[in-house]
């Protein structure tokens, strides 16, 4: 069994100090972690050894049981030195997190075994999945994808919808999480992007492999209510948010860090920089006005970010229309930091476009990080603008959301 070397507790400010300790030799991985198209063994090392993957993790098994504050600062800190690496940081807090609205019965079988244990999850099934109800639980046939750190992974958690064994007419289509260990499915390497190299995001594959009734948690419940089979074993509220009131935290704020770590790289290379006809950049009226312009922007974009984590810790129920309103906000985050970095990127000239200027790399990061599913504001606007005018959601939005 690997053991976190950590020796103090683990606080907030112990671990963004930890973090920051990082960060030098996360940035000098950056060029390696592109080339593997995922994270080097080297940082997941670093972060189970750290103890850091427990941040969020219940006390009762060894965890800090920090806030969502704490993934927050931990994941902007990485995610400034190498997007990849805070994407991949992210969310392996948060799925210990995720772990926690479990049967007692599941955590077990993880954390009893290897409380430094890293999971994944996937969200993209394939719609030619199969997931069928038999006796004990249900037997998962298929692929997903975009699952990020896959490959340093050793627990998957995947999204389905579990369709009623012959002749019971029980759970039909019951939409569901399902834990699945890394001997029951495969590495697909479909990870072939121009961008969020390092995350790893592939598939995998999962052939007739039983998941146990206890390993499973009922999507309807987490998502509106915040209930799981593990959601009150501590007491702790931080395990009685709905879902996606949470899981965006983790890719916003790796997403903020880059993003504010390629404003420092854009503004530092303005101060020296000048033309070919050696005219400095800075002094151009036009410059100035766009370092303000995007420097507003990002500012503006953590305030609402940190508003919305303000409201996720004020310890009050969170109803249809807080969590999508929260959901609105992030979407939004992630918008304005896209907006931020496209205007740095056609304010920076052909420069800019060589491999060995690291803003290029953010610029993609951002980009892609920026439109992942949980961002997509027609999406978010729709159901958020649905409520606001007083008109129904359809029935998955009101069931998933």
């Amino acid at each position: 069994m690997m053991q976190s070397q950590s020796i103090q507790p683990l606080t907030h400010d112990k671990a963004m100090e930890l973090i920051r300790e990082m960060v030098p030799a996360i940035r000098s991985r950056a060029a390696l972690t592109e080339e593997l198209r995922c994270q080097p063994k080297e940082t997941i090392q670093a972060f189970r050894n750290a103890g850091l993957i427990r941040a969020l993790m219940p006390k009762r098994w060894g965890g800090a049981e920090l806030g969502i504050q704490t993934m927050y600062e931990t994941t902007v800190e990485l995610a400034k030195a190498d997007p990849s690496a805070g994407w991949c940081y992210g969310l392996l807090v948060l799925h210990s997190w995720m772990l926690a609205y479990y049967s007692e019965e599941a955590q077990r079988e993880v954390w009893g075994e290897e409380p430094d244990a890293c999971i994944a999850s996937s969200f993209g099934g394939s719609p030619a999945n199969q997931v069928t109800r038999v006796d004990g639980g249900y037997l998962v046939e298929g692929e997903w994808g975009f699952s990020s750190g896959i490959d340093h992974s050793d627990w998957a958690m995947i999204f389905a919808h579990a369709a009623a064994g012959a002749g019971n007419g029980i759970d039909s289509q019951r939409p569901m999480m399902l834990l699945v260990p890394k001997r029951d499915f495969t590495i697909v390497p479909t990870w072939n992007t121009i961008a969020q190299r390092g995350t790893g995001s592939n598939h995998l594959r999962v052939s007739r492999a039983f998941v146990p009734e206890h390993r499973t948690i009922d999507m309807v419940a987490w998502c509106q209510k915040g209930e799981g089979p593990g959601s009150h074993l501590t007491g702790n509220v931080l395990y009685q948010y709905p879902l996606y009131a949470v899981i965006p935290v983790s890719l916003a704020s790796a997403l903020l860090g880059a993003s504010l770590d390629a404003y420092e790289l854009w503004r530092e290379g303005i101060k020296g920089k000048a033309t070919v006809r050696n005219a400095r950049v800075a002094d151009f009226t036009h410059q100035q006005i766009r370092v303000a312009e995007v420097s507003a922007t990002l500012e503006a974009a953590q305030a609402l970010f940190e508003k919305s984590l303000a409201r996720l810790a004020a310890d009050q129920p969170i109803d249809t229309y807080e969590r999508l309103r929260l959901r609105r906000n992030y979407g939004f985050t992630a918008r304005l930091c896209n907006q931020a970095v496209k205007t740095m990127m056609d304010s920076s000239g052909a420069g800019s476009m060589f491999e060995a200027n690291p803003l290029q790399r953010y610029w993609r990061d951002v980009q892609a990080s920026s439109m992942h599913i949980t961002f997509n504001m027609d999406h978010l606007g729709e159901m958020f603008g649905k409520l606001e005018l007083g008109l129904p959601l359809n029935q998955k939005d009101s069931q998933l959301s």
